[in-house]
């Protein structure tokens, strides 16, 4: 009956362990959780190699100014919504949109709520 005890406490520990260890690594992997809200905009590279992942948040009513890039820029929306302006055109983006960003097009971004996005360059 001890035995059966013991097994049973050691059991619990290690599912205690494995369950806080998956839900550390599932924080420590989203994108969106690499940036935080602050009163400028923000932004952290994520993965440099030949390409970048830049992950950037923004609160309501931060703009990026129209700018261009000297290559095509996927974006793809992580939480809440923003309008992207590319040229004359505007989109509005909500989390899980994905769009790119053309080259050689002036583009910007005005958030519609604090909003976080992947940017690919």
């Amino acid at each position: 009956m001890k035995t059966t005890a013991l097994s049973f406490l050691l059991a619990l520990s290690i599912i205690s362990c494995k369950k806080k260890t998956i839900d550390n690594d599932t924080n420590e992997n989203n994108l969106a959780a690499m940036v935080n809200y602050v009163d400028a905009i923000t932004n952290e590279v994520v993965f440099e190699s030949h390409y970048k992942m830049i992950v950037f948040a923004l609160k309501k009513g931060q703009n990026l100014k129209p700018h261009s890039a000297p290559i095509d820029a996927p974006l793809l929306m992580l939480e809440g919504s923003a309008t992207i302006i590319i040229g004359s055109e505007k989109t509005r983006l909500s989390a899980g949109d994905i769009i790119t960003l053309p080259k050689e097009i002036d583009h910007g971004v005005n958030s519609l709520t604090d909003c976080k996005f992947l940017l690919l360059k």
